[in-house]
């Protein structure tokens, strides 16, 4: 073999590049070094030097970034802009998942400077000397070539057109994601877009999935069907309704008191207003009125909308909360995002209580559980219509079955003599019953829970 390529240190290959781990940055980078073929020297890179004034300013690593405290733990990692791999961390006080700045800076610095290096190495190199060339995986990801996916480019197509054709004859966004969902995954597990018998099949050999959920997936690719003119019987899958879960309201406040602060204000305005979850997620700070103390609420899914007086409790959480935007909840991407953190953070909830139940409380719930206390206090099912927006009544006639009489807990009493008895005990939650000495004195009720 030609001496030229014979690397001056053999125990330490000339092109090996390392990552400082220990502390950001503070003089030096690492050198890489390449050898030319005309003699026997070696040339090096120019080394990049960080000053102390281009230094910049990070807080602590691992310092959760809402509540401040250190007690955080490694969940996984994610990839940053810089296509480099980051630690990820959460919080086991307030359930944030965060990267540290240290990480972000960090991966900034291999992109930009490390990355283009070992690039440059690889592609000038000469084979006897790619073999001393070794670039670290852990810290430069993904330089090997990725086998991709095979895909339909057609049924790409179809699938974007038939979204931007839903945007265009009026479906609400949220629609036009689920549906998008389901083409994408119709697609994942193999079936022809373009052949509605091959849908057919792919749909009936999902066998894990219940019959509401085949009758969705039925009824979104109807719908792509009949836009480009697919022909075809669509099956029948008759969906068995099921009586929701309905938890108890100290199972709704310890979920409250664990999750995340966020959450938490989004859980607590759901449990008050019976609210949907895309209506709570899109409130905006002019929705509230801290004066009148009232809570409006725009409707989605053809509902109606509706305006709640706020209890004491949420008005100081509003009030308290910080106001960076024209919306109240910003803080993620979108509502699936949400969703997602919500479930590991009641994950970990029901965990530290030993309570099993929580894990079936999903956000949609607290609407079941707001119309069935409603009717339980009133027996109104008319009241119960306007809280939820109802524009059906046989939406809400469901709510007559889960309340037991069974289970009646009865009542706590109290009287009032004065109007400002009356009044204590109207902020309390106690409704008017009776009255008695000639309208002097006035009995007031509250169901036990």
């Amino acid at each position: 073999m030609d001496n030229r390529f014979i690397p001056t240190q053999p125990t330490q290959p000339q092109g090996e590049i390392s990552i400082p781990t220990n502390s950001l940055l503070t003089t030096k980078t690492t050198t890489a070094t390449a050898m030319q073929p005309s003699d026997n020297s070696t040339v090096t890179k120019k080394q990049t030097i960080i000053n102390d004034s281009q230094k910049p300013k990070i807080i602590k690593e691992h310092i959760c970034p809402d509540c401040g405290t250190d007690k955080t733990y490694f969940n996984g990692h994610a990839i940053s802009e810089f296509n480099i791999q980051v630690q990820r961390y959460l919080c086991s006080v307030c359930g944030r998942r965060f990267s540290s700045q240290f990480d972000l800076i960090l991966a900034k610095y291999v992109a930009e400077n490390v990355l283009d290096i070992a690039v440059a190495h690889c592609l000038n190199a000469d084979d006897s000397v790619n073999d001393y060339i070794r670039i670290s995986a852990k810290q430069v990801k993904n330089l090997e070539p990725q086998h991709e996916k095979t895909i339909v480019v057609g049924d790409n197509t179809k699938i974007i057109n038939h979204l931007e054709w839903m945007k265009n004859q009026g479906y609400q966004p949220s629609t036009i994601q689920r549906r998008k969902a389901i083409l994408y995954g119709l697609q994942k597990l193999h079936a022809d877009l373009s052949n509605p018998e091959s849908v057919k099949a792919t749909i009936a050999n999902q066998n894990h999935w219940k019959a509401s959920q085949k009758q969705v997936v039925v009824f979104a690719y109807d719908l792509y069907a009949k836009q480009y003119g697919y022909t075809w019987q669509r099956p029948w899958y008759e969906a068995v309704r099921e009586l929701p879960f309905i938890p108890q309201e100290r199972e709704i406040d310890d979920l409250i008191a664990g999750v995340h602060k966020e959450i938490g204000l989004l859980l607590l305005i759901a449990k008050e207003t019976g609210a949907r979850a895309g209506e709570i997620y899109n409130l905006l700070w002019t929705d509230i009125d801290f004066e009148a103390r009232t809570l409006s609420i725009r409707a989605e899914k053809g509902s109606n909308p509706r305006r709640f007086t706020m209890s004491k409790k949420l008005q100081n959480i509003l009030e308290c909360y910080r106001k960076t935007t024209e919306r109240i909840f910003n803080h993620h991407k979108n509502l699936s995002n949400l969703r997602r953190t919500f479930e590991k953070q009641r994950k970990r909830i029901a965990f530290k209580l030993c309570n099993p139940r929580l894990n079936q409380i999903k956000i949609h719930t607290l609407r079941h559980w707001k119309g069935t206390s409603e009717y339980e206090k009133t027996k109104d099912i008319l009241h119960v219509m306007q809280t939820l927006g109802h524009k059906n009544i046989k939406n809400t006639l469901l709510y007559t079955q889960l309340v037991s009489v069974s289970e009646d807990k009865g009542y706590i009493c109290k009287i009032a003599k004065t109007p400002a008895d009356a009044a204590v005990l109207i902020e309390d939650g106690f409704e008017e019953h009776t009255s008695f000495d000639n309208g002097q004195t006035k009995l007031f009720r509250k169901r036990k829970t």
